[in-house]
């Protein structure tokens, strides 16, 4: 078995992670302001969430396989995990935005979407139920979840032997041009080749058999790139720039896994602070731009100002302190007791 990747916080992927959720956020705000449009600049940041979540639980089921559990509890203790990650700050979300009348969108106005879309909200399968999402940022939700129930499957395929990533890159492709096409619901086969470049990374990496890797400055100047040539300055929809988004997203990838990791810092820290809250900026940010800049329209900016930084920083923070991470430790444990019922001695070389 090639060897397992370090547990520790990675530096570069805090960076990938907080870039993309700052991308999101400043995408709406310059929305709310009715200033510039940037609305590119956030869909490719969640592309950027789609590659850096497949490389971070293709290493997180790695390190679940050489416990010594079966294939089979492996994927059963993957997918709990990934419930207890994703559903609580969800659910939560949903059930707020109905009770409290919150528009989809700073700026809109509240429209009940009935119960079929209230429940396919709380289920994060809109796209599914061909149900209209509650909250604008909800989309992506959906096809996170649904590529969660296939990462074990991809995990299994590409363990045996290296580089079987990039024939399923190629395969995710091809699954994108042809299913996506057929089935609508199955939206998430658009997007499958930026999960599978996370994939790719993931491959390149394990075992530490690289031995020449560009320095650690190479990596910001390889994201700020991509967004660049993405094009985050205008309004398009992300299926007409697809194609370029899976070329980028390879990109990215093949760059982290040939770029040595940044040192620690002050800089750092934020990054990763911005990275181990950014679910909750991410589901929280649209309602604080909301009520910072409609529910307090007839306030002084500064005023308005205030909020949006306080309530920006603060919001996540609670959800995080409050549901996050107890949750998070929940399902842990939950899994990590399925684990053991099934758990076989490890072999050692």
């Amino acid at each position: 078995m090639p060897g397992t990747l370090n547990k520790e916080v990675s530096v570069n992927l805090d960076l990938l992670r907080a870039v993309a959720v700052v991308s999101v956020f400043l995408s709406h705000l310059g929305a709310a302001l009715h200033y510039l449009s940037f609305g590119s600049l956030g869909r490719f940041g969640v592309i950027l969430f789609f590659v850096h979540t497949s490389f971070v639980l293709m290493a997180s089921m790695q390190r679940l396989e050489e416990t010594g559990i079966g294939d089979g509890t492996l994927a059963i203790a993957f997918w709990i995990r990934r419930i207890f990650r994703i559903y609580p700050l969800s659910i939560l979300t949903v059930v707020l935005m109905v009770v409290f009348a919150i528009p989809r969108d700073p700026g809109e106005t509240y429209v009940w979407i009935g119960v079929k879309g209230f429940v396919s909200n709380l289920a994060l399968c809109e796209n599914l139920s061909l149900s209209k999402d509650i909250l604008g940022v909800l989309w992506s939700l959906p096809l996170e979840v649904q590529m969660y129930v296939l990462l074990p499957f991809a995990f299994f395929a590409i363990r045996g032997r290296r580089y079987r990533s990039l024939a399923l890159w190629m395969l995710s492709v091809l699954l994108a041009v042809t299913i996506s096409r057929a089935f609508p619901p199955l939206n998430v086969f658009y997007y499958a080749p930026c999960f599978t470049s996370g994939i790719v990374a993931f491959d390149l990496i394990r075992g530490n058999t690289i031995k020449f890797k560009l320095p650690a400055w190479v990596w910001p100047l390889g994201i700020v790139a991509a967004i660049v040539l993405f094009g985050p300055h205008d309004n398009v929809d992300l299926h007409r720039k697809l194609v370029r988004a899976w070329v980028l997203s390879l990109f990215l990838a093949v760059l982290y896994a040939y770029t040595k990791e940044a040192q620690s810092n002050w800089c750092s820290r934020v990054f990763h602070w911005i990275a181990e809250h950014s679910y909750g900026i991410y589901l929280s940010h649209s309602i604080v731009l909301w009520f910072a800049f409609y529910k307090m329209a007839q306030l002084p900016l500064w005023t308005r100002i205030a909020v949006l930084v306080i309530g920006g920083i603060g919001v996540p923070a609670l959800l995080y302190a409050s549901i996050e991470r107890p949750l998070i430790r929940v399902g842990s444990r939950v899994a990590e007791r399925i684990a053991k019922r099934s758990r076989r001695p490890v072999v050692c070389a």
